[in-house]
């Protein structure tokens, strides 16, 4: 960016991106120098605009959503040159990142995603408002191994009718993106709570195929798009079993009555489909749901990772480190699988791409290991030996084996504190540390690039 925009007291950083009527910033609020994003009006609309309203409808929707599985709307600001949202950062990896290495998911790893955004859309959809756009690109798996649904861009209330958007919205964010629309939204329609549950349909069995539903061998010359699309009104996707020879039955079955050409024939809710992934997961491993869902960034290689190979169960979330482990283990996640990001330890269970000669797993009892809780004030990003953690405040214990541990604490107007710890085998610490604020002009430099 040539010359930064100013939003109030938000002192822009970067860009993350760019639309139709807005344009996303990475920022930071001052004078705390906690991270943002904003998406604003361009300077081009005048707020007074028809096309403004868009925004401020989104804005008016998130307002309604309060959900860990939804980026959180912070603020709205609307004068007589600007409006913009102002939102919660997520730093992580978007699942289109994961897919574009077109690499085959665990249905472990899948059904643990899948739930995560169907829970975000029972939220949604139970406040009387549809998405209208799933995608890849709009579900974020952030440094928690939390999935985040993004952008309510095109959002729209099941009391609003689609002629009446038509007057405000743009031609292409009205209608989302083909690949993964439900036929009725093909088609023109309204688009329902199950029209939600059919984009998720499409990227959950993308993500175990590596392919959508719709996809043939032959679009790789010509006009994919409007071949997916005229396919998805009329065609039976292609069975996701001609795909994944071992697909788990229940997971079939669950993502099939998603594609569903009639609305009708889908599942009733989101709630509904949130539950059959929940129950299969629990059925398969006692990982959590975050560990799982944030494996799938190292399976994409997208984050580092030693992961051992392993049975689907394990007798315990927890395993023992080896001395050179890093501990992501921060999250309740596996204390010895050291890998980059919480949960991302367990991606790789069982998987054949995976390095062999990783350590074995031990099932791990509460008195063999340490547990560190973290305070910080007024907040800082949370590194242990290297490996960035989390930021504060951080709600669980990070799970340590025995020894000395390196933590540092940054923050974008303080110096970096560092602190060593010994963690004792059955024993809790409580590490407290007071971040010396300061004004130093370079403060944004030190957090331009954590995520995005």
């Amino acid at each position: 960016m040539s010359e930064a925009p100013r939003f109030g007291s938000y002192e822009v950083v970067s860009e993350l991106g760019s639309g139709t009527l807005a344009t996303v910033y990475k920022a930071l609020q001052q004078p705390l120098g906690r991270k943002v994003a904003i998406k604003a009006l361009k300077s081009t609309i005048s707020p007074a605009s028809s096309f403004a309203s868009s925004l401020e409808r989104e804005a008016r929707i998130l307002a309604e959503l309060l959900h860990p599985n939804i980026a959180a709307l912070l603020d709205f600001v609307k004068t007589s040159d600007q409006m913009y949202l102002v939102l919660e950062y997520i730093s992580g990896f978007s699942l289109a990142d994961v897919l574009g290495k077109k690499h085959k998911l665990r249905p472990e790893v899948v059904a643990a995603l899948g739930a995560q955004v169907a829970r975000a859309l029972a939220h949604v959809h139970e406040r009387g408002v549809v998405h209208r756009d799933i995608k890849p690109a709009n579900l974020i798996i952030d440094r928690r191994g939390d999935v985040k649904l993004v952008d309510f861009g095109i959002a729209q209330r099941e009391r609003d009718s689609a002629t009446s958007e038509a007057l405000t919205l743009s031609r292409e964010p009205l209608f989302g993106t083909p690949a993964y629309m439900a036929p009725e939204q093909l088609l023109g329609d309204v688009a329902l709570p199950a029209s939600d549950l059919f984009s998720l349909g499409v990227v959950l069995y993308q993500c175990l195929a590596a392919a959508k539903p719709f996809d043939r061998e032959a679009d790789r010359q010509g006009d994919a798009g409007r071949a997916t699309g005229l396919r998805t009104r009329r065609d039976p996707p292609v069975p996701l079993r001609a795909r994944v020879t071992d697909v788990p039955r229940v997971i079939e079955r669950l993502i099939m009555s998603c594609l569903e050409k009639n609305p009708d024939d889908r599942p009733a809710s989101a709630r509904e489909v949130a539950t059959e992934l929940e129950s299969f997961v629990r059925g398969r491993t006692e990982a959590s749901f975050a560990e799982l869902a944030g494996s799938a960034l190292v399976a994409a290689r997208l984050r580092p990772a030693e992961v051992s190979k392993s049975r689907t169960r394990l007798t315990s979330r927890a395993a023992v480190p080896r001395p050179w482990s890093s501990p992501w283990t921060l999250l309740g996640a596996t204390a010895a699988l050291g890998v980059g990001l919480a949960a991302v330890r367990l991606a790789a269970r069982g998987e054949p791409e995976e390095p062999s000669g990783a350590p074995p797993v031990v099932a791990m009892t509460a008195a063999s290991i340490g547990q560190v809780r973290v305070l910080a004030s007024p907040w800082a990003e949370v590194s242990v030996d290297g490996q960035p953690v989390d930021v504060t405040p951080i709600s669980r214990p990070i799970l340590l084996s025995p020894g000395a541990h390196y933590f540092a604490f940054a923050h974008p107007a303080a110096t970096t504190e560092l602190r060593r710890v010994v963690v004792t085998a059955g024993e809790s610490i409580t590490l407290d540390v007071t971040m010396a604020i300061t004004a130093l002009a370079a403060a944004d430099a030190a957090v331009d690039g954590g995520g995005r």
